[in-house]
């Protein structure tokens, strides 16, 4: 007796080919009436349901719905739709079907004692569109109610909000991610988001993980949700990523995803994880102390850790010290950890550089290191030093990478000069005509002139 009827235009501009039509419900105290009609006002397929309504029966009236306006109106079958679009099953999807049902409910009719609502007078027309630029049948353009422009807003922020309604996320979210500009809206929904959207966020993106952490812009998101994250999902990260040291190594050798393990590495705050991390490092260290960006982690571990913690690690290194230090990158490596690190961690490194300081010292990339040591004028390095150099110094400076060392001998206040010159100039015939011992020479030239200075300075005072 009392019938409420509420008329919308529904745009399918992707699954019905831009084509426009109406639904409209009747609802009264004892049925639900659903028509949908084309443009040109005709009904197309009434289908009225008595309440109440089982899910099962709810989800296959729905299905036969859709079946009756296809059939009715479109020249090609579902079956073709959703083998070329999605290659599932011919029958809707689940999810079309609950986001269908939800429009429903936010007009409060699917229940059988829905209480009529007040018709809004947009324009002359008791109709409003999903797009805002749409125009109704009368040619003017429609004007939202502010409450669905707030929705609609939320939505366009961060849909996982929705997510009830129906709405698959998962792939959003990640293709944000990706996205110069929408993931700087995700970054901002994670910094100002509730522990159940970060939550949420998490889930989506956290079997991706691997992925986003070598993508250009996706790592910036992985190291802001980081800092949001609970101990236990940092585990369960952290689990993912080592899980392969094939793929870890890939990970830390990425300009960007050494940057996004050095992330995660902060975010550990107990010594479990710490071990965890540690056991595939110290499988993979060779590998990473020589990549120009994967050395970066070990470095961070020296730099970040306690001694205690990087023991294992230590030993790795110390024990392969010769091989890093030969290497292009593990030669900056290891002067960055002799510079940085603890002393716990310093003087194992330099005990294992000393014991292998002749073969370093003719090395193209060795020497730097050797160079290094010398420069921090340590009077025990100096002394330990000089038991490997004692009698090579003249044999050293016919090197071309030698002689450098044997320069800064020369110029090192922790070093007897007066000694390496005697031994130079008993060979001094050679090393003149030698092309790069005459450069140690006349380093040695310099120095000489300075001491007698100092000397004759000296006695003149006295």
């Amino acid at each position: 007796k009392s019938f409420l009827t509420i008329s919308f235009r529904l745009r399918f501009s992707h699954t019905f080919s831009h084509r426009s039509y109406i639904f409209s419900f009747a609802s009264s105290p004892r049925s639900v009436r659903v028509m949908m009609t084309n443009q040109n006002g005709g009904d197309v397929h009434p289908v009225v349901a008595s309440s109440p309504l089982t899910p099962d029966q709810h989800q296959q009236l729905l299905r036969e719905r859709l079946r009756a306006y296809h059939d009715s109106m479109y020249c090609f079958s579902l079956n073709d739709y959703y083998s070329l679009e999605t290659g599932a099953s011919p029958s809707p999807s689940l999810s079309d079907l609950q986001s269908l049902e939800s429009s429903f409910r936010r007009l409060d009719v699917t229940g059988v004692n829905a209480c009529p609502q007040p018709l809004i007078d947009n324009c002359q027309s008791n109709q409003f569109p999903l797009n805002g630029r749409d125009r109704g049948m009368n040619g003017n353009e429609y004007s939202l109610p502010l409450n669905y422009q707030q929705e609609q807003s939320q939505r366009l922020l961060y849909p996982m909000d929705d997510c009830v309604n129906g709405f698959r996320v998962t792939a959003t979210t990640l293709s944000r991610a990706k996205d110069r500009g929408e993931s700087q809206r995700l970054l901002k929904v994670i910094a100002e988001g509730s522990r159940k959207t970060i939550d949420k966020i998490f889930e989506d993106l956290v079997s991706q993980v691997c992925e986003l952490m070598i993508d250009p812009i996706g790592h910036e998101v992985l190291q802001k949700l980081f800092e949001k994250c609970t101990d236990e999902q940092i585990t369960r990260v952290l689990d993912i990523v080592i899980q392969q040291p094939i793929q870890f190594i890939r990970i830390c050798g990425d300009s960007h995803g050494t940057h996004a393990i050095q992330d995660l590495m902060r975010c550990l705050g107990s010594d479990e994880q710490i071990s965890r991390l540690m056991v595939t490092l110290c499988h993979v260290a060779l590998v990473l102390t020589k990549s120009i960006n994967a050395n970066h982690v070990i470095l961070f571990c020296f730099t970040h850790f306690s001694p205690s913690q990087n023991r294992y690690l230590l030993q790795v290194i110390a024990q392969n010290c010769y091989q890093v230090a030969i290497d292009q990158f593990g030669c900056c490596m290891l002067q960055q950890c002799i510079g940085k690190s603890y002393q716990e961690i310093r003087d194992p490194l330099i005990e294992k550089i000393i014991t292998h300081s002749m073969s370093l010292c003719v090395n193209c990339y060795g020497n730097y290191v050797v160079q290094f040591v010398l420069e921090l004028e340590d009077f025990h390095v100096a002394a330990a030093l000089s038991k490997y150099f004692d009698g090579n110094y003249a044999q050293l400076s016919c090197d071309k990478y030698g002689s450098h060392a044997v320069q800064r001998c020369l110029t090192s206040r922790q070093f007897n000069s007066r000694k390496i010159v005697n031994e130079l100039i008993s060979d001094i015939d050679s090393l003149l005509v030698n092309p790069f011992g005459n450069y140690v020479i006349q380093t040695a030239w310099v120095v000489s002139q300075v001491i007698y200075e100092h000397a004759l300075d000296s006695f003149c005072v006295k």
